[in-house]
C-alpha cells in the first residue's frame, strides 16, 4: 500500500437491534461499503448459559445478550467522517467504537 491514502481498521459494536440500523447508514453515508458483520454475544450473556455457578454475577451485568460487530477496512478520512456522525447520535444508539492503522493490505482497493 505504498501509495495509498492511510488505511484505518474500524471495529464497531452495534449493542442492539435499535443501534444496528442507524450505524450501517452512517457506513453508507460516509461511502464505506466494504464491511463484515458477525454476530456476537457479550459475556454476560456468557455467563447466564454457559456457566450457572456465576448465575448471581449475572444478576449484576446488563440483560441485553446479542451485540454485531462491524469490521471494515477504509482510508482515514472516511472513518474520521464516519466516527464525527456516529458522535452526534444519542448516546443508546451509538456504538462502541475503535480505530486502528493499518501496515498493509491486500485484496482491497482503496
Amino acid at each position: 500500500m505504498p501509495d495509498a491514502a492511510p488505511a484505518k481498521l474500524l471495529v464497531l459494536i452495534a449493542r442492539s437491534e435499535e443501534s444496528f440500523d442507524p450505524v450501517i447508514t452512517a457506513l453508507l453515508d460516509a461511502g464505506i461499503t466494504g464491511a463484515t458483520v458477525l454476530e456476537s454475544r457479550g459475556i454476560g450473556a456468557i455467563i447466564r448459559s454457559e456457566m450457572p455457578i456465576f448465575a448471581g454475577l449475572a444478576a449484576l451485568l446488563p440483560q441485553a445478550t446479542g451485540s454485531r460487530v462491524i469490521l471494515s477496512v477504509a482510508p482515514q478520512a472516511r472513518i474520521e467522517a464516519l466516527m464525527r456522525y456516529l458522535d452526534q447520535l444519542p448516546r443508546e444508539r451509538r456504538p462502541i467504537g475503535v480505530t486502528m492503522p493499518v501496515e498493509s493490505v491486500l485484496g482491497l482497493e482503496l
